[in-house]
């Protein structure tokens, strides 16, 4: 029995997800054993993943003209090409070259999330796209659990060198297992199209002349931008400003990223069938916004369920709304354009991602609380959520 493309394109840009996301998590989880070895910081890593996000920011804005020369798929593997390249980058252990690679390894994550939207954009309607999206969304939170479950074994079989090449011989695999599926996903593409330094003014320009999708970019930069802030500092709220213990802290987080896997699927689902995409987006803003100011309410006094129920409020919401927006950006882009205007708008989710964790560490430092952090971080969801709220409410005026 022949496989429907849809099935065969959402499956590929799902473990193109995937490995594009353990990419960029590979030397944080392996920075033990690399500052161990090298007398390095671990707390560098910090300064890792903002040079990794720039990058990421260059290509997502810059990678629109090569979707439409050469095809999405093609600049999937290019990616994942890119991202090994970054990986191995790293192998001598100087610090340099950790910042180069971190720069290069973001530059091949950055047109993953483009390309993948370019691609299914084509073969999903517009009651289906939500799901079909947030199923190939849950590649992020698998990315996650193959570099937690694969690198430390790694690490043991190899040495940290020898996970690096692992990871980046997974990366060229896929690569190469993409190929097959080249003359089907990239059948939309213009080859005779030149690429100009204008592509850059005019991916961003698809954001910021249409209102529709500078709503959604906005979201996106606050939704994923205080979804990086939450992965940066809430296990160490819970270890060192509560005095829970680390396995502890690192259940309640696995609490949170399973939450978010579930909210994925659910709130594609919900998005296809039942609720206007626009006016789930506005929801969950207000949720995971109000989630994040009850966890800024946790002290000494919580029990673990009532911080388990918290944590989960916030990852059905906070790590699981990406599916709908992502698939709502695509279905507003004009005919053949998924990709470049998901460019420009991932560029803002980028800027969140550099912007929110950078904020909460500096209130952090400013005020001691993680707590108040939360607090302030938390009513920018709110704020976005209500100017969605709005656009659903005009949208329906409009529809009657």
């Amino acid at each position: 029995m022949k496989v429907p493309v849809v099935y065969t394109a959402v499956f590929a840009m799902l473990f193109q997800q995937a490995l594009s996301t353990m990419s960029g998590l590979t030397i944080p989880v392996l920075a033990p054993p690399i500052a161990a070895e090298t007398g390095m910081s671990a707390s560098l890593v910090g300064v890792y993943t903002a040079f990794l996000y720039g990058g990421s920011m260059i290509s997502s804005l810059a990678g629109g003209g090569f979707l439409l020369r050469y095809g999405a798929l093609r600049v999937s593997q290019a990616c994942l090409l890119v991202v090994a390249i970054g990986l191995l980058i790293n192998t001598p252990g100087y610090i340099y070259l950790f910042v180069l690679g971190a720069i290069v390894t973001g530059l091949g994550g950055g047109p993953s999330t483009p390309a993948s939207s370019q691609i299914l954009s084509r073969y999903t309607n517009p009651s289906t796209a939500p799901f079909i999206f947030s199923i190939k969304q849950t590649g992020v939170p698998v990315g996650g659990v193959i570099a937690g479950a694969l690198l430390p074994v790694f690490v043991e079989l190899f040495g940290w060198r020898g996970a690096l090449v692992c990871a980046a011989s997974m990366a060229l695999v896929l690569a190469l297992i993409l190929q097959p599926f080249r003359a089907e996903f990239d059948s939309d593409r213009q080859p005779e199209r030149s690429l100009k330094l204008t592509d850059l003014r005019a991916t961003l320009g698809a954001v910021l002349h249409d209102a529709r999708v500078r709503e959604l970019a906005l979201g996106l930069f606050a939704f994923t931008g205080l979804q990086l802030a939450f992965a940066s500092f809430f296990v160490s709220f819970l270890s060192l400003g509560m005095g829970w213990t680390l396995t502890d802290a690192g259940i309640a987080y696995s609490v949170a990223m399973g939450a978010g896997i579930a909210g994925r699927l659910i709130w594609g689902w919900v998005g296809s069938r039942y609720v206007p995409p626009i006016l789930l987006l506005a929801i969950l803003g207000l949720v995971m916004g109000l989630a994040c100011m009850a966890i800024g309410l946790v002290d000494a006094s919580w029990q673990q369920p009532a911080v388990w129920a918290v944590v989960f409020t916030y990852g059905l919401t906070g790590i699981g709304y990406q599916g709908v927006l992502l698939a709502e950006i695509a279905r507003i882009a004009p005919p053949g354009m998924a990709g470049v205007v998901t460019g420009g708008a991932v560029f803002f989710a980028y800027m969140g991602m550099i912007t929110f964790p950078g904020s909460f560490g500096l209130i952090l430092a400013l005020t001691d609380s993680y707590q108040t952090a939360f607090v302030i971080l938390g009513a920018v969801p709110i704020i976005v959520g209500a100017m969605l709220f709005r656009s659903a409410r005009r949208q329906k005026t409009q529809a009657s």
